[in-house]
């Protein structure tokens, strides 16, 4: 249990992810904040199979952990048309629809056509409505040197939640991306940091000292988590089986 706030529930994997399949709504986003090798892509594999629609983006072109959750690959955009039509064949097959999106980036030239594919995607979620999206490694989306889609992003945290589009963005540090993936989310999950952004951020959610939630963190093992939802009193735990 971190150190520091005893309170804090500790959940099983498995007993969080059927707990959270039907506390998590349409619309609700989430952050999802660690250090590389945290397992930031399993964690978020684990609670994307609570829904049936799902855009995992891939801006870093071909990333190979996040393939390791197992969707569908297009290398783009198909378009709002024939997507709804992928949609709605799996629908009458019974079978979600959960799709990894970008295909692989080696060259300038594959870099713009990769860019081209997250900004279409984007474009496409929030015109259809209804999808869960996963921006993994937001700062590649959001920084004006790489692809310098903030304003879609923006978008979709500030303005997606009638249209029933959750978004659930990955990253290393708040100061690294847009200031609205950790404002608008309705759920943020850290693992072990030191980052003092990353700190200030959970104490003004949870109304309590910096210094509690910096030895709340520190108190984490490497595949442990400190998630706060939208009732800050009530802060939970868990921890990844190795096995996955």
């Amino acid at each position: 249990m971190p150190r520091h706030l005893p309170e804090v529930e500790p959940l099983v994997w498995d007993d969080f992810t059927s707990w959270f399949k039907g506390v998590w709504n349409p619309g609700e986003h989430m952050a999802v904040i660690a250090p590389t090798g945290a397992g930031k892509s399993t964690f978020v594999g684990g609670i994307l199979d609570a829904r049936r629609y799902v855009l995992a983006l891939d801006p870093k072109g071909g990333d190979s952990t996040l393939s390791k959750v197992g969707y569908q690959r297009l290398t783009a955009w198909p378009g709002d048309k024939r997507m709804s039509q992928m949609v709605e064949e799996n629908d009458r097959n019974g079978e979600p629809s959960r799709f990894i999106v970008g295909g692989k980036s080696r060259t300038p030239e594959e870099q713009d056509k990769l860019r081209a594919t997250m900004k279409a995607t984007l474009d496409g979620a929030w015109s259809m409505g209804g999808w869960t999206v996963y921006a993994d490694e937001l700062q590649i989306l959001t920084d004006r040197r790489m692809m310098n889609l903030q304003q879609e992003c923006d978008r979709m945290l500030i303005a997606a939640r009638d249209r029933g589009v959750s978004f659930i963005s990955s990253y290393q540090a708040p100061a690294w991306v847009t200031p609205h993936a950790s404002r608008q989310a309705t759920w943020v999950a850290v693992s072990y940091t030191r980052d003092a952004a990353v700190v200030d951020r959970l104490a003004e959610i949870l109304g309590r000292p910096k210094q509690e939630i910096r030895g709340a963190l520190q108190g984490l093992d490497r595949f442990s988590w400190l998630i706060v939802g939208r009732d800050p009193r009530e802060p939970y735990r868990v921890t990844i089986p190795h096995a996955l």
